[in-house]
């Protein structure tokens, strides 16, 4: 059978990987998708691989791979798997240790913060591995990777335009750099990227990959099977219980063995579990929680146990939206409204991974919920995806510098500005150095950069190899099992805490320990679980999907009153906004998803002033800083930087780029508002 657009049929790709067909197809036709992208890998070349979640693309990707290093001969570590999660990693890497340990015994390792499995490079076909964990290897063993010559990133939406994504690319840079030459000159380097929900292909490719690189693209969505389940408007405080009793009668009478329910914080995923547990319990469902802020192990059983289990229910943030087979789900359930077409693409596709067909329900306590669920549906299968801002950041070359001054310290030949590149991936990250050496983060001794004494310090403890804002909490140890089960921080004890399937009270010691017993008489509420990054609101996209399906052009801008609606998302009406009290157009605005409003000049507001102040802001950066702090992406190193490069990354953070594309592509402004 031919596939369009590629000139190999199925029996040729066999030809082209005799040594791999067996182990990674079974015996299997490949699917379209993989058909299409596995001879351009085989061949060698650089590919960005966008296709549907659940269509293989791991086995379109390794199987090419994996017969490159056996005909080329290979004996040492020739490819890297990238996965943004720990959790990503694990699965993975058993997914991987089942194609290939028996036939090639330590073909497949990992490595993160809490599997150090890679021992030596000899023998070794693939190393999967996080961001973090990566940097910290090939800083701390490059030699160990010299004879990598393929990188695969995986999701690879989850790292474009974030501080972890240009992290990677200057590790990847690094790791190019020091690859050792092969024996054969078609034996080149190349860079795989995997992904099923993203935008302007063409963009990412060449930032990713290279100008010489390809995109190849096939394979439709599967089908969705949208329903609702209706919740009764209750208190805040008591939502969850609400929830809880809806999501039981429902479970008890559609014949489902397996749920995976997602919310949108930690707090939430806390409060609905423990009301489920309550609701079930003496039924056949177990409920699981799944959040960020439980240890490994805790996190490891959870999956297990829903790989395994013939019944169960998973409680979960975003830490299971990615790839992760955590067995056959019958149903995905989303008990809030996630804030972009990607992040609503990779929940549902969490759920009937071996069907053609998703099945997802969503919890309704409001006509608005419903609006923004039907708009999300929409827009996936329209195929309309998120606008996503990349920027550079000096916050992140920090990083890079401190990572190789510190490494060069320890192995005895500190850096000189002239050899800084060696090493590097080949950039100098002039500006951010003169920067660490005027606000003395970097010293230079007689010509060598050393890092002061605390960020050596911070170096000598492993805190350097990650961009990510926060910090790591506190373990909390369950007495009854001798066991760290999550991490929090004083101000988070003094009550319950839900997990492993049992209630436990949640303490804080003297000295800062935290710590779960038994629950006593008179339970007290839930702990307060430690936030990530507060609500963002719909994006553009979302927005006008929602407007669209009410009958109402959203490229058309509407009064009413001192209100401006514009269907532009949260982030558009933010920096609108901005640039309307910037001109005096405004005092003060208030913005939502919708709209902007408090605007009383309506004669002083068009799009093509709004264009022109939008272009003559973004070329001559005069958005204040009060105003572009509130776009950026908050990483560990912004605070080390002088007041100019924090005002550099702030304002390169603004998304000007997609927002010029917003307001290219709206009509005008009418009065009044028509009614749907």
């Amino acid at each position: 059978m031919n596939f369009p657009g590629t000139e190999v049929d199925a029996s040729g790709l066999a030809r082209m990987m005799p040594d791999v067909w067996p182990v990674f197809f079974r015996r299997r036709r490949p699917w379209p998708a993989q058909a299409l992208v596995m001879p351009h890998i085989v061949r060698g070349e650089s590919v960005l691989f966008a296709a549907p979640t659940a269509s293989g693309k791991t086995e379109a990707a390794i199987a090419p791979l994996f017969q490159r290093h056996l005909s080329f001969r290979r004996d040492h570590l020739s490819m890297i798997h990238i996965a943004p999660t720990k959790a990503l990693v694990n699965d993975l890497y058993a997914r991987l240790m089942d194609y290939l340990e028996i036939r090639l015994p330590g073909a497949v390792q990992r490595y993160t913060g809490d599997h150090h499995d890679f021992r030596v490079s000899d023998g070794a076909f693939c190393l999967i591995a996080t961001p973090e964990a990566l940097d910290s290897l090939q800083l701390m063993r490059p030699k160990d990777l010299t004879s990598v010559r393929a990188i695969v990133v995986d999701e690879i939406h989850l790292l474009h335009g974030s501080a972890r994504g240009q992290q990677l690319r200057h590790i990847i840079d690094r790791i190019r750099q020091a690859s050792a030459s092969p024996r054969s000159t078609r034996d080149n380097f190349q860079i795989v990227g995997m992904t099923a929900t993203i935008d302007q292909v063409d963009e990412v490719r060449t930032l990713w990959f290279g100008s010489e690189s390809r995109v190849v693209s096939n394979g439709n969505p599967r089908d969705i099977d949208f329903d609702f389940i209706d919740v009764p408007e209750a208190r805040r405080g008591e939502l969850p219980r609400e929830r809880a009793a809806a999501l039981r009668f429902w479970i008890e009478t559609s014949g489902v063995a397996k749920v995976l329910v997602f919310t949108n914080s930690r707090n939430a995923a806390h409060a609905l579990a423990a009301a489920l547990s309550s609701a079930l319990s003496g039924t056949r469902w177990p409920v699981h929680l799944h959040i960020g802020i439980l240890a490994a192990a805790e996190r490891e059983r959870v999956e297990a146990a829903m790989r395994s289990d013939r019944f169960g229910i998973c409680v979960a943030t975003s830490t299971l939206e990615i790839g992760i087979d955590i067995g056959d789900i019958d149903v995905i359930v989303l008990a809030d409204p996630p804030i972009s077409v990607s992040a609503f693409l990779q929940r549902i596709g969490r759920g009937n991974r071996r069907s053609d067909i998703c099945r997802v329900v969503a919890l309704r306590d409001s006509p608005d919920i419903e609006a923004v669920f039907s708009a999300l549906l929409d827009c996936a299968q329209r195929g309309e995806l998120d606008d996503v801002h990349e920027y550079d950041r000096p916050s992140v070359h920090f990083q890079q510098v401190l990572s190789l001054t510190w490494r060069a310290v320890r192995n005895g030949h500190a850096l000189t500005r002239k050899d800084f590149s060696t090493g590097s991936g080949g950039m100098d990250h002039a500006d951010v150095v003169d920067d660490m050496l005027e606000t003395g983060t970097l010293r230079n001794v007689n010509g060598s950069l050393i890092p002061s004494d605390e960020w050596m310090d911070a170096g000598d403890k492993r805190r350097i190899h990650t961009v990510i804002a926060g910090g790591s909490g506190v373990p909390v140890i369950d007495t009854s099992r001798g066991e760290v089960v999550a991490t929090a921080g004083p101000a988070h004890s003094g009550g319950v805490l839900y997990i492993g399937g049992k209630f436990r009270q949640l303490h804080g010691g003297a000295d800062g320990s935290m710590y779960l017993e038994k629950v006593r008489e008179g339970q007290r509420p839930l702990a307060t679980l430690p936030t990530t990054r507060g609500r963002r609101g719909l994006s553009r996209v979302v927005v006008w999907a929602m407007a669209r399906r009410s009958g109402i052009d959203p490229a058309w801008w509407h009064w009413e009153g001192n209100r401006l609606i514009t269907w532009g998302g949260t982030t558009y009406n933010r920096l609108l906004a901005s640039l309307i009290e910037h001109t005096h157009l405004a005092e003060k605005c208030v913005v939502s998803d919708l709209s902007v409003d408090g605007i009383n000049r309506r004669d002083a507001v068009d799009l093509p002033r709004i264009l022109q102040c939008a272009e003559a802001a973004h070329s001559g950066r005069t958005v204040p800083r009060s105003v572009a702090k509130r776009f950026l992406e908050g990483t560990r190193y912004m605070s080390a930087l002088s007041p100019a490069l924090q005002a550099r990354e702030e304002r390169n953070a603004i998304p000007f780029p997609g927002f010029l594309r917003w307001i290219n592509a709206c009509k005008g402004i009418r009065l009044p508002i028509p009614t749907a």
